[in-house]
């Protein structure tokens, strides 16, 4: 069981989960003091807390929901199967994406919600937002180390799937593949540009926002110092004090009685239960407290926003430069390769293209260097062809040698021996000739098939086709059937369905070949009758010649065999030949357009079942005898 697909799933939910536990610990450590919050940091930790649950359920169960259509194919690939669907793969391929995605998506949701929150740190929009934005930064850029992680565990997966579904995977891919290769450069150059323009302009927010804040404070107690000092009991004129810091958004109240604020210091921005930042002010005849407004927004952040705004247009810019170089290396690489033929293979310039990004260049020499490999097949394979055409050379010389040096021998004894049983011989003299006349006949025979299945392979076979009766060749093959097998306990027997019409075949090649199948069904046959019935099935266009054997047949797996020569031991040897008959009658029946084919009976014999079609013409029958060679 391979482990990488086995375990893809649990490893692939452990490896978000860290990266969501690393990244909002880190917030949780740093935020309050990135954004100065002060006071507010309980309040900050809870937040981040409860962003970080519901953003740890949601990868949970968006990782379990994305990856089940993929549950098949990694079943398949942990055990070594093949039974792998492209479609898969594709759904695999894209697993990091939208987990990636769905991560920042639960992230931006949660920090959304959690603005809502009672105990969000202070009630003023830039400790809601503020917050939110960091840790939804901090989120984003997490989520560019999971997809990368991620990434290269899928990409350990697919090095499993099958190369034939992983080619149907690229093809459903198609042109898309490329083109998204621009989209993701612009995503990894322009999305930490963003993640750090956003994080510094956050950073000089907040860092604004407190120097704002010191110098309302100041102000505030320059101001109530140089009023209330002045009044001393007089109520009506603190009254009106009171309505001025009003009018500028700050609340002025008497701090005395209150045993917690004795202890605070004075003149020192603080901040309240509630999160409000205060400060305290002597006046000479007790303290007050100015509770500041909201923070005053700065001209100088609007220009930190436009900042922000230019660098990450520039950063997309220039990642889509770059993709599109990238995109541009790659379409270079593919046409190169589908250019890529035999002759640029030999020479070994057909990928010549300097790439501008290195690993494309590394393509290029893996690409060169596998051309080397085919270098050396395509040698080996011109040196085959060289040594197979002096065989073939061989070939013909010997089959030349045999026509002349074993054939003309062999026919002189025939002659010789029918013109000795003209004389006056004894009975026994009479039975030996005959015996010789019936070997030397089947000698001549094999030699013929032999000879016939080298011009077969060849494409140089002889056909004459013309109009033949089909009682004709098949009485003649049946007798020539009888002749050879002279001595058996098998009988012949031939039936023609009347009525047949003429074919238009060779009929010396057609007795040919149906007098080996003859001969095989009684070498099949331990006595009884071959039967080789001719007939027309209603409504066909091709005649079925049967020939049935007597005797026990064969298994199903030497029965498949039994048309290959060499391939089929049992029946080479039950048929005292090398099988090559039953090859050059295929060979001849598929030149007229025809079939043959092998059955068993109900008797535990064989049937053989010769088809040829009705109608036919001269130039196929002989274009089909030139290609057997290439079939072959």
């Amino acid at each position: 069981m391979n482990a990488a697909a086995a375990r893809f799933l649990p490893r692939l939910l452990a490896l978000h989960v860290a990266v969501h536990v690393v990244t909002f610990l880190v917030a949780g450590a740093f935020a309050p003091q990135t954004l100065l919050l002060g006071a507010a940091t309980g309040g900050a930790w809870l937040v981040i807390l409860f962003i970080a649950a519901l953003v740890l359920l949601s990868t949970v169960v968006v990782t379990v929901v994305l990856a089940r259509p993929a549950g098949p194919l990694l079943r398949a690939l942990a055990v070594g199967s093949a039974a792998a669907e492209p479609e898969h793969l594709v759904l695999l391929n894209a697993l990091p994406a939208r987990l990636s995605i769905a991560g920042v998506a639960a992230t931006l949701v949660a920090s959304a919600l959690s603005t809502l929150l009672p105990f969000h740190p202070g009630h003023e929009a830039y400790g809601r937002i503020a917050l939110s934005l960091l840790v939804l930064t901090m989120a984003s850029t997490a989520a560019l180390v999971s997809y990368v992680l991620g990434r290269r565990a899928v990409s350990r997966v697919l090095e499993l799937a099958p190369p034939s579904v992983a080619k149907e995977a690229m093809k459903s891919l198609g042109r898309a593949a490329i083109g998204r290769v621009r989209v993701r450069f612009v995503a990894a150059v322009a999305a930490p540009v963003a993640f750090v323009a956003l994080g510094a302009s956050l950073l000089v927010a907040a860092h604004t926002r407190a120097y704002l804040r010191e110098a309302d404070a100041a102000t505030a107690v320059a101001v109530a110092k140089a009023t209330l000092e002045p009044l001393g009991d007089d109520t009506r004129g603190r009254e009106e004090v009171a309505a001025t810091f009003a009018r500028y958004g700050m609340q002025l109240t008497d701090d005395d009685g209150d045993p917690q604020a004795e202890s605070a210091p004075v003149g020192v921005l603080l901040a309240d239960g509630e999160g409000t930042p205060y400060v305290r002010v002597d006046t000479g005849r007790g303290h007050v407290r100015v509770r500041l407004g909201a923070a005053r927004t700065q001209p100088i952040t609007a220009v930190y926003v436009l900042l922000a705004v230019i660098a990450m247009s520039l950063a997309g810019i220039l990642g889509t430069r770059v993709g599109v170089a990238f995109e541009r290396d790659l379409a270079v690489a593919t046409r190169a390769i589908r250019r890529t033929g035999v002759a640029e293979v030999m020479r070994g310039t057909a990928l010549s293209t300097k790439a501008l990004f290195a690993n494309v260049q590394a393509l290029f020499k893996a690409i060169d260097a596998l051309g080397g490999i085919f270098r050396q097949f395509a040698s080996a394979q011109q040196r085959s062809i060289g040594a197979r055409e002096a065989t073939e050379r061989m070939r013909a010389l010997l089959l030349a040698s045999m026509s002349h040096d074993l054939k003309a021998p062999l026919n002189a004894v025939l002659g010789f021996a029918q013109l000795v049983q003209r004389n006056e011989l004894t009975e026994g003299q009479r039975e030996s000739l005959a015996i010789i006349e019936q070997r030397g006949r089947e000698l001549l025979m094999l030699i013929d098939t032999i000879l016939d299945s080298a011009r077969v392979e060849a494409g140089e076979l002889d056909v004459a086709p013309e109009p033949t009766m089909v009682g004709d060749f098949v009485m003649a093959a049946v007798l020539e059937a009888r002749d050879l097998s002279v001595g058996s306990e098998v009988q012949v027997s031939g039936e023609v369905q009347p009525g047949m019409p003429k074919l238009f075949v060779d009929g010396t090649r057609i007795v040919q070949a149906l007098t080996a199948v003859i001969l095989t069904a009684v070498r099949f046959s331990h006595k009884g009758i071959v039967p080789v019935r001719a007939t027309l099935p209603r409504a066909g266009d091709r005649l079925r010649v049967e020939v049935e054997t007597s005797g026990e047949g064969l298994p199903v797996v030497e029965r498949e065999k039994i048309f290959d020569a060499f391939k089929s031991a049992e029946s080479a040897r039950r048929q005292g030949g090398l099988g090559l008959g039953l090859q050059l009658a295929r060979a001849i029946v598929e030149i007229h357009a025809g079939t043959i084919e092998v059955d068993s009976t109900g008797g535990g014999g064989m049937v053989f079942r010769l088809w040829l079609p009705v109608e036919n013409d001269r130039d196929s029958i002989r274009l089909r005898a030139t290609r057997q060679a290439s079939v072959g």
